[in-house]
């Protein structure tokens, strides 16, 4: 069995036997033991959480429920900077982000072009710092890339004269277009517990209804405790707030669904 951390010099058993109540001075050396083994326990944490989430070597982006984590939009009324939203990003061996959102450039304005168009390129490095690279005007431009290290958010198409950078291409202005990692599953994409349709089955109706919309293909319906098979016991609505038996249940039958709110 192997100890995991990052941190593994001699591993000393533990707060308890590593220091002794009121030792003054304290040695460097059960310091930086000390030191090495909290950093190997957050190490380990980290790489849970990336195990259990998701993939253990991609990028991903975290935000509460109904935000959008890191995302570079216009400014209001757009101007030659953008706001990036709060959030986390969440690499390999790092978390860095936003509590609060960012004007970028932190300093000064984008520069439009002068004789072509060109896409400049905003990312997040590991170290917590803004990246933000310059591309090369040209007829046909493309963007500059990233290096490994840093977590790509958008890209800023730029025409000659642009007078403001927004959120959809309006034929004349810079527009922003989204490069960010997927997010991670989290409050905003787990599914409604299971409940009950505000319809009571009869044996006639076959229309039921849920709490809220949902997300298409999300959704599961029960019927007296076993699970309806889509497309063949049931349709979901078009509008994404119901479904549709096959067969009306049975009067006194117990109806539940569960879903991703939509």
């Amino acid at each position: 069995m192997t100890l995991f951390g990052k941190y593994d010099a001699a591993f000393e058993a533990g707060a308890g036997s590593l220091f002794v109540y009121g030792e003054s001075p304290l040695a460097s050396a059960k310091l930086n033991r000390w030191h090495g083994n909290i950093e190997g326990a957050l190490h380990l944490i980290h790489r849970l959480v990336r195990v259990l989430a998701a993939d253990d070597s991609e990028k991903y982006l975290i935000g509460p429920q109904g935000d959008e984590p890191l995302k570079v939009e216009e400014q209001s009324p757009p101007d030659l900077t953008v706001r990036v939203s709060p959030g986390l990003a969440l690499g390999p061996s790092y978390l860095v982000g936003l509590s609060e959102s960012a004007v970028l450039p932190e300093m000064g304005t984008f520069t439009p072009p002068t004789a072509n168009p060109r896409i400049d390129v905003i990312g997040a490095r590991e170290t917590g710092e803004w990246v933000i690279l310059t591309g090369t005007e040209d007829a046909s431009p493309t963007a500059p890339e990233l290096d490994d290290d840093t977590i790509p958010l958008a890209e800023i198409y730029f025409r000659v004269g642009s007078a403001s950078i927004q959120n959809t291409d309006d034929s004349s202005n810079a527009y922003i277009t989204d490069r960010r990692p997927r997010r991670l599953p989290t409050f905003a994409h787990r599914h409604a517990g299971p409940a009950s349709p505000a319809e009571a089955p009869d044996g006639v109706r076959t229309e039921f209804s849920t709490d809220g919309p949902f997300v298409p293909g999300s959704l599961r319906v029960y019927v007296n405790g076993l699970q309806q098979i889509p497309g063949v016991h049931y349709e979901e609505d078009e509008d994404g707030e119901g479904y549709v038996f096959a067969s009306a249940p049975p009067a006194g039958s117990v109806v539940h669904h569960e879903y991703q709110p939509g």
